[in-house]
């Protein structure tokens, strides 16, 4: 059985109890159905007895003999009268073996009845009583019920029964395999659908018709692997974020190893021609400092590179509740002064803003955002800054990007031909750094001319 597959053996077990139900029941209607009848042939002898003898009550002794002959007659029944030590028979059914009140067979094998003659006897039930005639005299009563129709039914339900079961067990055959096909085809169905699940076919599903059990199970397959899908959607996403998040690392230290290459050629040639004593260099106080401000320049630029990284090593980790409103008042307050040496104002508009994320993240790209904002801005303009619930918005008056500048505005260390003397100390990699960090929490942002100056706009909500 444990070898068999579902449908076999579903159908092996419904046959084999509807067989057994089926003997069982032939076994019990020829067992119990004469027990049963001689059963209500008894109630209904008594009841016959004691209806005959309330007729029979008083009256005389020509009314009691034609009062028993119609009862007998009318209710298929022989009744014996002893009146004056005399037997007198009336006939409703032929001859018996009679049935006592205690059970057993009384076997006559010369029964007298009305005209003399004697036939065969058979069963019968039999019941004794009596009544007082007219005249006082003692009426012995005595009424046999005839039970012969129990053993013609048995004979024939011995004779009927084999085809009986086997027309039985027919029908028992083919509801079983109806049966076993509607069992199990939900679940042939189900494994079908399961074997194309696990070769990850997209289009896999299981039709749900009913709300039983298995329409129940079924919704819960198809719901888990949805959810396996959307895991797996979910990494791939994942991967291909991975993978160009590290195509963008290569690409970035390759950009840091020329931006730190030309400035430390330069610095050399310039020692070593300080060194050599060779012409204009000659003047080393005057190539010294312009050394040591090269030498400042590289430590800046390799220090935004270390500290860029570091923050997007830690942009997903460790994050919380953060109010942006809040972050934002710091960050402004740090460039205050820088601004005001410059002839700009901040115009801050903020509402209650909370969201899930880094705060060390969160407060690089704001901190990027208006540096780059306070560094490219005209001078004596106004930098405006909003956020609300859905979005951060920091726009600055300046000469608006190109089409091809704003193509390479997010490369690592890229500087735009605009660029003045005094922000050209800036190392490129502020907003390289910002869309990095963006990209890793999932915020979408642009970054567009917006009238006469330029707008960057960070989506807090989707």
């Amino acid at each position: 059985m444990k070898r068999l597959k579902l449908f076999p053996k579903t159908f092996l077990v419904s046959i084999g109890l509807f067989a057994a139900l089926i003997i069982l029941v032939h076994a019990l209607v020829y067992t119990l159905m004469p027990q049963f009848y001689l059963q209500q042939k008894e109630r209904e002898a008594a009841d016959n007895l004691t209806a005959l003898t309330a007729k029979l009550r008083g009256k005389s002794t020509e009314d009691i003999r034609r009062l028993s002959q119609e009862f007998a007659t009318m209710n298929n029944v022989n009744i014996t009268l002893t009146i004056n030590g005399r037997d007198q028979y009336f006939q409703g059914f032929e001859s018996i073996n009679i049935v006592t009140d205690s059970g057993k067979s009384v076997d006559t094998s010369v029964v007298k009845i009305a005209d003399g003659q004697t036939v065969d006897p058979r069963s019968a039930v039999l019941r004794q009583g009596s009544a007082v005639n007219n005249q006082g005299q003692m009426v012995a009563v005595k009424l046999l019920a005839d039970v012969a129709p129990v053993t013609q039914a048995k004979l024939s339900t011995l004779h009927v029964l084999p085809y009986t079961m086997l027309g039985s067990l027919l029908v028992a055959l083919l509801f079983s395999y109806i049966y076993s096909r509607f069992v199990t085809r939900p679940i042939s169905q189900m494994a079908a659908v399961t074997t194309t699940m696990q070769r990850l076919e997209k289009d896999a599903h299981y039709p749900v018709n009913s709300n039983d059990e298995i329409g129940v199970l079924g919704r819960n397959i198809n719901e888990l692997y949805q959810n396996l899908w959307q895991t797996i959607r979910s990494l791939e996403h994942e991967n291909k974020r991975i993978t160009q998040l590290e195509k963008e690392k290569i690409a970035f230290l390759r950009a840091a190893s020329h931006e730190l290459k030309t400035p430390l050629a330069a610095l050399r040639i310039m020692l070593e021609n300080m060194q050599l004593n060779i012409g204009e260099y000659k003047n080393r106080d005057q190539y010294l400092a312009e050394s040591v401000a090269q030498v400042d320049r590289l430590a800046a630029m390799v220090n935004d590179v270390l500290r860029s990284g570091s923050v997007a090593e830690q942009a997903l980790r460790q994050e919380k509740r953060l109010r942006i409103d809040k972050l934002i008042t710091e960050v402004v307050d740090d460039y205050t002064l820088l601004a005001k040496t410059r002839g700009m104002t901040f115009m801050v508009n903020t509402q209650p803003v909370t969201i899930y994320a880094n705060r060390d993240m969160m407060r690089h790209v704001i901190s990027n955002l208006v540096s780059n904002a306070v560094r490219h801005s005209d001078a004596g303009s106004v930098i405006t800054i909003t956020c609300g619930q859905r979005k951060l918005a920091i726009e600055n008056a300046c000469t608006p990007l190109t089409k091809q500048q704003l193509q390479h505005v997010f490369d690592p260390f890229y500087r735009s031909n605009t660029t003045t003397k005094q922000h050209a100390d800036s190392s490129g990699i502020g907003l390289y750094t910002v869309k990095m960090l963006l990209d890793a929490k999932g915020l979408d942002y642009s970054f567009a001319p917006h009238g006469q100056g330029m707008r960057f706009v960070v989506k807090l909500a989707s």
